[in-house]
């Protein structure tokens, strides 16, 4: 059987070299609200 899963992939060019990123997710990751309130509050912690 072939894989007929589609490939995310993301270029960008800065200059003249060109970056080419394929994300990749886990199947049970952290949801991305979750991190960004982690990184939220992180940035409130004093130093």
């Amino acid at each position: 059987m072939t894989d007929t899963k589609r490939t995310e992939e993301y270029i960008y060019q800065v200059d003249k070299i060109k970056f080419i990123v394929t994300p990749v997710y886990k199947e049970t990751g952290e949801l991305l609200r979750d991190i960004l309130l982690k990184l939220m509050l992180a940035d409130l912690e004093p130093v």
